[in-house]
């Protein structure tokens, strides 16, 4: 299918939450606009027993060069996998709840999204990866007290139970100022907060101790299993092997997005 910026062929994957009516007339709003502005494409909606990564790698073979997520965060893990694997450039048209990467991309809820595709602000950005899995915004492990082995050249062993942060496209407080991390640096910010004893008082009052790595790779190890969440989806484990892959997913953005390239 043609569209106005040359041969661009667009796949819209919707999933299964959108066949709800409340998101009917929402929908209808969506492809009446992609339409207007010439980039409507075929749609496939995700279900129960439909492989998403099958579904995309056939349309590569007939020419798909966009794949535009309708949904939300849970919608993305989906098919990151495969979109980053086939050097696809990936879309999103946010609907519902849980849509923090909207967010940190500049990208509003809606009908309003079709005019970010439209626009295509092109970024080339850095995907995480644990034990295999690729992850874009971070990995959260809010009771940690385990070792990491940083990228096989020292050790570090928290004081205390804390908690770990690992951003890959991620905003929030470091030290007491906001940040927003860089997903274009070749880098996971590996946060580390413990608490440890101020002073001497007989009150034994704690204070957060906080720890900010910039890491290639590193590993987790424990000794009982733990609950890691990469996206927001959970993994249990004790061994957890954490990459990122540098400049690989190709991901349409809007101008309000909060990081710089």
């Amino acid at each position: 299918m043609k569209s106005q910026i040359g041969l661009l062929v667009y796949y819209y994957i919707y999933d299964n939450f959108i066949q709800d009516k409340r998101f009917e007339k929402e929908v209808q709003l969506i492809e009446n606009r992609l339409t207007d502005l010439g980039i409507a494409g075929k749609v496939a909606r995700l279900a129960l027993f439909r492989n998403a990564e099958e579904m995309i790698r056939d349309e590569v073979q007939r020419g798909v060069s966009t794949v535009v997520v309708v949904g939300n965060d849970e919608t993305i893990r989906k098919v990151l996998d495969v979109i980053a694997e086939s050097g696809l450039v990936f879309g999103l048209i946010p609907l519902g709840p849980h849509n923090d990467l909207a967010q940190l991309l500049g990208i509003p809820l809606g009908v309003a999204a079709c005019d970010i595709l439209s626009s295509r602000i092109i970024e080339t950005i850095d995907v995480g990866t644990i034990n295999g899995r690729r992850f874009i915004t971070g990995i959260s492990i809010p009771n940690f007290s385990a070792e990491i082995c940083c990228e096989d050249r020292y050790r570090v062993f928290p004081e205390g139970v804390g908690s770990l942060e690992v951003w890959n496209l991620s905003c929030g407080m470091t030290n007491d100022v906001n940040a927003v991390s860089n997903p274009c640096d070749g880098k996971l910010e590996t946060i580390i907060r413990t608490r440890v004893r101020k002073g001497w008082n007989v009150l034994h009052r704690r204070r957060i101790h906080e720890s900010v790595l910039p890491l290639e790779s590193f590993a987790i190890r424990s000794e009982t299993p733990i609950s890691v969440f990469a996206d927001g989806e959970e993994m249990t484990g004790t061994r957890f092997d954490i990459g990122v892959e540098s400049m690989i997913l190709r991901v349409i953005t809007g101008r309000n997005r909060l990081f710089s390239s």
